[in-house]
């Protein structure tokens, strides 16, 4: 059976045929398991903009100044895959041996929406765990 998520980008009819062919393979196969199937369809998000890029680079500065954790202060490159990490897990993996991969979204490839959801939740985690005061 064929991978179970694809996403496709419907920027001209040429793509509809393959987008059928997808979800008539991959449909037969989980009905015939009597397994439902999620189809999913929404407009694309223009990506994060420089503006979020550069608040989201301001903000990690300012934990970076201000946040002590454990007796001590971590530089900005921590505090952005620290919060890569907290939240926008992507995938995992448990390969031989029963190591975990872990795989995480990149910023660059966010949709302003999502990116925005980002921001927010590092700005509440912040001030509650480090009294980050976002209003100075």
């Amino acid at each position: 059976m064929a991978a179970l998520y694809r996403e496709f980008c419907v920027d001209r009819r040429g793509v509809l045929p393959s987008i059928v062919a997808f979800v008539k393979a991959n449909a037969l196969a989980c009905f015939e398991r009597g397994e439902p199937i999620r189809l999913i369809v929404t407009s694309d998000e223009k990506k994060r903009n420089s503006q979020q890029n550069r608040k989201l680079h301001a903000m990690l500065q300012e934990i970076a100044d201000n946040a002590w954790w454990n007796g001590r202060q971590y530089p900005m490159e921590f505090w952005k895959e620290y919060y890569r990490r907290r939240f926008l897990l992507k995938d995992e993996y448990v390969i031989d041996g029963g190591e975990i991969i872990q795989v995480y979204w990149s910023t660059a490839d966010m949709s302003v929406g999502h990116f925005a959801e980002l921001i927010q939740r590092i700005e509440v985690e912040a001030a509650r765990d480090f009294g980050i005061d976002w209003n100075l």
